[in-house]
């Protein structure tokens, strides 16, 4: 009984010396994420469907990237972020204000149902688009011209 006495009163004390090291950043923590799914870029010019060449790629620290060529200035092009399925957090339109501009992060909201980004290209080609997860409590969409 000793024997175990002593075991026990070895691992409660093992378990307290055990250190925690927190950090002290003024700008709180962040969370890093990576998607659980196959995210897609789903538009207008998708006709909404999940197509496989519109497929996020990771670009590392919860960037995510897909390009897709608009041909018609000064057409509106509307798209959300989502997976094949729609699936609540993974349905990904605008936050605050759906207008993208170019280099400039719009917040998403991945519980949205109707909340398309839409964008209005000045020349037609290629554009990138982005979807920074790396914090999952403030998702963002930003477009580059490529």
């Amino acid at each position: 009984m000793k024997k175990l006495t002593l075991a026990v009163l070895a691992l409660l004390l093992s378990a307290c010396s055990s250190q925690i090291s927190l950090s002290n950043s003024t700008s709180g923590p962040t969370i890093s994420e990576t998607l659980e799914r196959t995210m897609y870029l789903r538009g207008d010019f998708t006709l909404w469907d999940a197509e496989p060449h519109y497929i996020l790629k990771p670009q590392g620290a919860g960037i995510y990237t897909v390009k897709a060529k608009f041909m018609t200035p000064g057409k509106v092009y509307e798209f959300k972020i989502a997976d094949e399925q729609w699936s609540k957090g993974y349905n990904c339109g605008y936050k605050v204000q759906g207008v993208l501009k170019l280099g400039q992060p719009q917040l998403a909201d991945c519980n949205t149902i109707y909340n398309y980004f839409s964008f209005v290209p000045s020349k037609k080609g290629w554009y990138v688009i982005s979807f920074d997860y790396s914090d999952n409590r403030s998702p963002k969409v930003t477009i580059t011209r490529q």
